[in-house]
């Protein structure tokens, strides 16, 4: 029982990232290098963890999709700290 909740925890949390990833992916004014490596890395890490847990599939989705969109970044502000 202790890791079914643990389980719930744990993929609310990871929903809860990945909503808040897209909707920051969503206003320029909060797009950044930093951004753009966090959601790397979250894509990244869904290819190996999907099978165990069920993040919320649409999410996931939208947020592949919404990166696509995402024009790349320049030069000059991949470079900005």
């Amino acid at each position: 029982m202790a890791q079914s909740v643990l389980e719930q925890l744990l993929e609310a949390i990871d929903t809860e990232t990945g909503r808040n990833l897209l909707a920051d992916l969503r206003d320029p004014e909060r797009r950044s290098p930093q951004l753009y490596n966090a959601i790397g890395k979250y894509l990244e890490r869904h290819k190996f963890t999907i099978s165990r847990l069920q993040p919320d599939a649409g999410l996931l989705g939208e947020l592949a999709a919404a990166l696509d969109e995402v024009p790349d970044l320049t030069d000059e502000e991949s470079t900005r700290h």
